[in-house]
């Protein structure tokens, strides 16, 4: 479904505004448990393999231009604590449609505070951080109630990282079985959409070389 008609309330940043039916429908509820001048925001649902791909293996190649000295092994490792591999057997959440990245914002759309922490430069990414500070524990802790009791399962590592159906929901909530693959045929409106990308992008280009000598 499109999110666009789908959560008119949602505040949709993300390339590929698309999610399967069901999660459409609880992202609908998570948007109806938030305190009145709150909205949610998405910025990543669908991506398709190549884009999943395309940003799996630039992180890979980022790292070891970071640091040569790591094997390869090690790149991997890293590159899975912010990336789901492209190549396990086991599709990435957002190729299902069944997962979105989501934060809140205010009536405006300004961002509200869920990472800033009370200790300089400790990492605030996993869910259940220790060391936030009061506003941001409070902001966090208002979207963990919504998205939980919409139905979402959490990536714990990722506080921004929730979904339903896939693999990962399965594994964290005991369920038998994930109930979607990846998407093996892309929908029209998804195709579309692509094209749009891809046209806007090639309008930018051009309009950035024409800047350039102009």
């Amino acid at each position: 479904m499109d999110l666009r008609e789908a959560c008119p309330g949602v505040l949709l940043t993300c390339k590929l505004p698309f999610v399967r039916a069901s999660v459409a429908e609880m992202v609908r509820k998570a948007q109806d448990a938030l305190p009145d001048g709150i909205r949610l925001k998405i910025h990543t649902a669908l991506r398709t393999m190549e884009q999943q791909s395309a940003g799996y293996w630039n992180h890979v190649k980022g790292l070891s231009e970071k640091h040569p000295e790591w094997p390869r092994s090690v790149l991997r490792r890293e590159a899975n604590k912010f990336w789901h591999p492209p190549d396990m057997k086991a599709p990435p959440g957002h190729t299902t449609g069944g997962a979105v990245d989501v934060g809140l914002v205010d009536a405006a759309g300004r961002d509200l505070d869920h990472a800033s922490t009370v200790v300089v430069g400790i990492s605030s990414q996993p869910t259940y951080c220790r060391y936030l500070t009061p506003q941001a524990y409070a902001n966090r802790r208002i979207l963990i109630v919504a998205m939980s009791a919409a139905g979402f399962s959490n990536c714990a590592d990722e506080w921004w990282h929730w979904s339903y159906g896939d693999s990962a929901w399965a594994g964290r909530t005991g369920a038998p079985y994930a109930i979607y693959d990846k998407l093996l045929e892309l929908p029209q409106m998804v195709v579309d959409e692509l094209r749009l990308l891809e046209e806007r992008k090639r309008e930018e280009e051009a309009a950035q070389q024409a800047k350039a000598a102009g």
